[in-house]
């Protein structure tokens, strides 16, 4: 063969496995990346149930504080009508 054609033939084949490095590089990463956005995703859904836990047992709280309060209030009324 002519040292053109193996030139040529070498240039080819180097812009082939280029494209294939490539695409193999690309796909590792979008795997890794995939199970790290579904972990997270994951992790959200765990805090967002947290947060909402929280709030309820911060309502729960607000219910008795404002019961104590209209109690205390009722109280110091009939105290002051004596």
């Amino acid at each position: 063969m002519e040292p053109k054609t193996l030139f040529y033939i070498g240039i080819t084949l180097g812009f082939v496995a280029g494209v294939v490095a490539t695409l193999i590089v690309v796909k590792v990463r979008s795997l890794f990346a995939s199970a790290e956005t579904r972990r997270l995703r994951q992790e959200k859904g765990i805090l967002e149930k947290r947060l909402q836990e929280k709030d309820r047992h911060i309502d729960s709280m607000m219910g008795h504080a404002e019961r104590l309060a209209r109690d205390l209030s009722k109280n110091r009324r009939s105290q002051g009508s004596r």
